[in-house]
Formats: structure tokens, sequence, C-alpha cells
């Protein structure tokens, strides 16, 4: 398995490669979201079912990047972003027709995280587009926390690993949960928390309803 700087990875993954990442929460396997086969790939290596979505990334440093992905945000979705993003909530959302199946398994829907992982910012923004987020673990196994757990569960099946240059990373902030991003989906006339992960289920109620 080989190591990619930013650069690189950011490079690899416009062009259809399989990359781990370290994010905030877990490590994650990407992608850029148009590239179907690459997207059928990590569903293969996963273990994953054909029609199972996939989540996506966009940078917080360019939240145009939604445009990319949905028409209109909700309301709900608007508060939410306000609130928690970048950050470790995944917000499902009715999406742009043009997303691929393989994204949205034919739901109509994404699910958006952006990250407040500073150097992931500058993956997503070097490679131009949404990235593919799915946690880095076979399905059945517990997510990748560490590049140790990455090569044990996949050694030569992806393109490679991305670890951040340690000197850039140092001086910049960032929080480590360790545990994956809570999820909930809006839609026009109501929300449903579907995993509560980093942000409490109280955290996101009080925000919505304040």
């Amino acid at each position: 398995m080989e190591i990619f700087s930013l650069e690189e990875a950011a490079w690899k993954m416009r062009n259809g490669s399989v990359i781990a990442y370290p994010t905030e929460t877990v490590y994650g396997l990407g992608t850029v979201i148009y590239d179907e086969d690459a997207l059928k790939r990590i569903k293969q290596i996963k273990g994953n079912n054909a029609n199972k979505p996939l989540s996506v990334l966009i940078s917080g440093d360019n939240l145009n990047m939604l445009d990319e992905l949905v028409d209109d945000v909700l309301p709900v979705a608007q508060r939410l972003i306000k609130f928690f993003w970048p950050g470790p909530l995944t917000i499902i959302h009715k999406c742009r027709d043009e997303i691929p199946d393989s994204v949205t398994g034919g739901t109509g829907f994404i699910g958006i995280r952006c990250s407040s992982h500073p150097m992931l910012n500058s993956l997503i923004k070097e490679v131009g587009h949404p990235i593919i987020s799915t946690s880095a673990n076979p399905a059945g196994m517990t997510p990748a926390t560490s590049y140790e757990q990455i090569f044990h569960y996949f050694k030569s099946s992806i393109d490679g690993i991305l670890l951040f240059d340690a000197d850039s990373y140092s001086n910049k902030k960032n929080i480590t949960y360790n545990l994956p991003s809570t999820i909930i989906r809006v839609e026009k006339h109501n929300f449903q928390i579907i995993r509560e992960g980093a942000i409490s289920k109280n955290d996101i109620l009080r925000k919505i309803y304040d």
C-alpha cells in the first residue's frame, strides 16, 4: 500500500483511485463522487451491498460545493449547518438528479458532511469536488482509527493512504472524536436522527428547537 501526500492523494482521487484518509472522527475511504467504477470498487472493498448509499464530504472553506449536490437547502438543514458544520454531523438531504445512483443507492437522497479537520478540508479543495466519505472498515468490523488498522484491514486492496505532513498539521487546530458522525435525515416537514455519534441527540434537538 502506497503512502501519499495531500497533493498526490488529490490527484489520485480525481483519477478514480480509492484512498484512505484521516478525519476528525475515524478514517475514511474516498474518491471523487463522479467516477462510477471507483464507487463500485469502494463497495466491493468494504463488502457492502451494491445498492447501499454512500456519504460525501464537502470543504468547510467552500460551502458552495453544496450546489453540486442539492438544489435548495431545507430550513432545518440550514439550522443544523449553522450550528454543527464544520463538524461530525452527516445530513441526509434530497439531492440533485444528476448525482450517481452509486452514491444515493437510487434513493434520491445524499448524506453530506463538512469536516472540521483542517488538512482534510485542504484535500477536498485540492480535489475540487465533493469526495466519498465512508468509514474505513470491512462490513461488520469497527471503523479504523489509525493507519495501522488501515494496513491490517486493506493491505493491497486500496490504492494508498493519505498521511498528513506532521509539521503542517501540528500548526492547525483539530479535535479528534474517535466516534463516527451523527446522522440526521431531513425532509420538508420532518427530520429523523438515524445514528447518534459524536454529536448527541440532545444537542441536535436543542439547536433545532431553541
